[in-house]
């Protein structure tokens, strides 16, 4: 877990980085989108049970696509 201490050195690092609020917000939002493919990422693995790009025998895959039914 990452702590206090941790995030403020993060935050002084890119503070210095950052020129307006429009900045800021840019960084946010590149923030938030990785966490948030992080967290769907590890989600599958968890729901999977097999890490990306890995092979397995499970009928669930993550990669690739079968042919489906389609009721007429």
């Amino acid at each position: 877990m990452t702590t206090q201490s941790d995030i403020k050195k993060l935050a002084e690092q890119m503070a210095g980085s950052m020129k307006s609020f429009d900045d800021i917000k840019d960084f946010q939002k590149q923030l938030m989108q990785s966490f948030i493919d992080t967290a769907l990422e590890a989600e599958m693995e968890e729901h999977l049970g097999y890490p990306k790009h890995e092979k397995s025998d499970k009928p669930n895959k993550r990669n690739g696509h079968t042919k489906k039914d389609r009721p007429q």
